[in-house]
């Protein structure tokens, strides 16, 4: 979670740093630019955050699973933790997938074109 809160923090200063930085000369920005911008960090921020809830409680349901499972049979258990480690990195994967495509939407946002001068 606080990882999540740092990253929020961290985009919500890249937003105020870019809205204070589009009275500079070198960038005009067309009518309701600001506002695109601004829709743009909010919705990147919501949407890592939901990405970073639900793969918590995937990872979670898959752990506690994972356990109830060893418990159950001690036999396996090796196995059981071998393929829920596996489980987890693709979750973990989908995260990463989120936050990739959150930064290209920031940074290398194909629509930008529409809204500076």
């Amino acid at each position: 979670m606080k990882k999540v809160l740092l990253l929020s923090l961290v985009l919500v200063m890249f937003l105020f740093a870019q809205e204070a930085a589009t009275g500079t000369a070198a960038t005009k920005l067309a009518p309701g630019g600001a506002t695109f911008f601004t829709w743009l960090g909010i919705a990147s921020i919501i949407g890592m955050v939901l990405t970073a809830i639900g793969v918590a409680f995937a990872q979670s349901s898959a752990a506690k699973k994972a356990l109830d499972g060893a418990a159950r049979q001690p036999e396996v258990a090796g196995r059981l933790m071998t393929q829920m480690l596996i489980a987890l990195v693709f979750m973990e994967t989908l995260a990463i997938y989120a936050l990739l495509v959150i930064f290209l939407l920031l940074f290398v946002n194909p629509f930008t074109k529409f809204f500076v001068m």
